[in-house]
């Protein structure tokens, strides 16, 4: 591995920032008329079977990461396309975030003086918890207040410091540096860490190695994936392995699209999104992304909020849960396909970034899991407004009036009914949107 400035020519061989002291970006190389892809097919699966394109290190901190199933999607017969599904949730902490995690906190052992640090919006977060419980290090997570339960609950279990910090995970990032610097912490921050980044690209080399594909649709927050798998297959131009790349395709949500709409030419927004793993609002990687994106000849798609349940719905359906961040994919190959973008031989690769485990809770079991007496009342709110004694007569259960009250507050919280009028003591309920196109999806 080398790191030299190409601008300066200033040589970096230990804490490797991600510009050079002249403003250059920095970018790391490697030997790569002296690597042997064969030797790889006589290793386990993993990100560490790839060392040769790898940082050295003294240590591996692993927990056996990356070589996660490519499964045939059967969306991709009902389209006439080749789409293949590459299962990230499948990695130990659910989040292909393990990958990045492995290499930085590894290489970054002997310089965490005081352990690690990193800024997330919870999946690097969740990793670097977990590999230092595994590594035995102290782990400092800057994380957003708009945080999923399921990855709060994940670093909070291995035993990370958790600091909440701003709203999205962009004011985290300067934070995180600065409690580095303050508390001699190692920071293994995608957006701050280039070794890092070396862990995401492995991705590219097991799509090469299983299918080689023409496209890539890859979920976009921050852009760090998208640059790093960008990298992964460039580095495989180099030894000679493929001759041409495969199309880099970002998908961004319609409220915060800095990436998408730069490159399809519309106005951006930075808005709060479902899919809160895509709530960056200034990636730091914004331009490396664009770049790769050009330079593949790819492009880039929006999806609204009112798609994602329609995504998580039909990856369920290929036997693979996802976090909406990662749902996105699917209305985005639905978007494309309609507008004829792909060919019918193409082989297109769906990233599925992270688990629909790291989810909130309550929206999880609203989803998969209301039935019963709760299912009842929506299907009779559905037909027209009615108050509380009158339910529970429509209902002809054998349960108290009072059992009807408690699921109307139950599935007001979840905000699939709300009152619409009082008349008298009587308070009256109706579906709201949310409840409506919740039965709708029920019924599909």
């Amino acid at each position: 591995m080398q790191v030299r400035c190409p601008s300066c020519g200033r040589l970096y061989s230990s804490l490797i920032p991600l510009t050079c002291s002249c403003g250059e970006p920095l970018g790391i190389t490697y030997d790569y008329d002296n690597v042997d892809v064969s030797a790889w097919r006589d290793r386990k699966p993993g990100v560490w079977r790839y060392r040769e394109l790898l940082p050295d290190v003294r240590k591996v901190i692993s927990l056996n990461e990356g070589g996660t199933p490519l499964l045939k999607a059967k969306l991709g017969e009902e389209l006439g396309l080749n789409v293949f599904i590459k299962d990230e949730t499948r990695n130990p902490t659910g989040s292909f975030r393990d990958r990045l995690i492995t290499v930085a906190l590894s290489y970054g052992l002997p310089y965490a003086e005081n352990g690690f640090v990193v800024a997330s919006n919870g999946n690097a977060a969740a990793s670097l918890a977990a590999y230092s419980a595994r590594a035995g290090v102290d782990a400092y997570t800057v994380v957003p207040r708009l945080i999923e339960s399921g990855k709060l609950n994940q670093i909070v279990a291995f035993g990370a410091k958790v600091i909440r910090y701003g709203e999205s995970v962009d004011e985290g990032i300067s934070y995180a540096e600065g409690l580095a610097e303050g508390k001699g912490l190692y920071n293994v921050t995608p957006e701050s860490n280039i070794i890092g980044l070396e862990g995401q690209k492995t991705l590219a080399f097991e799509l090469w190695e299983e299918l080689n594909p023409t496209h890539v649709v890859v979920p976009t927050g921050s852009g760090s994936n998208l640059y790093s798998i960008y990298k992964g297959f460039v580095e495989l131009m180099e030894i000679g392995a493929i001759e041409e790349m495969p199309k880099l395709i970002a998908v961004q949500a319609e409220k915060c699209s800095p990436i998408a709409s730069e490159i399809l030419g519309v106005e951006p927004r930075a808005e709060p999104t479902k899919a809160l793993a895509l709530y960056v609002k200034n990636p730091v990687m914004k331009e490396l992304a664009l770049r790769a994106i050009h330079e593949t000849d790819g492009t880039a798609v929006m999806v609204g909020e009112d798609e994602l349940d329609l995504g998580q719905r039909l990856l369920a359906g290929e036997g693979v849960f996802a976090e909406y961040a990662s749902a996105v994919i699917v209305p985005a190959l639905l978007k494309l396909a309609e507008e004829g973008y792909f060919e019918r031989d193409d082989r297109i690769a769906l990233i599925v970034t992270s688990s629909g485990l790291k989810g909130h809770y309550s929206e999880t079991r609203e989803k998969f899991s209301i039935g019963g007496t709760k299912l009842d009342i929506l299907r009779l709110l559905s037909e027209r407004v009615m108050y509380g004694y009158e339910i529970w007569e429509a209902l002809e259960k054998p349960l108290k009036y009072q059992a009807v009250y408690q699921h109307l507050r139950e599935l007001e919280s979840l905000g699939l009914i709300d009152e619409s009028h009082r008349k008298g003591r009587r308070v009256y309920y109706r579906l709201t949107d949310k409840g409506r196109k919740f039965l709708e999806t029920l019924s599909e």
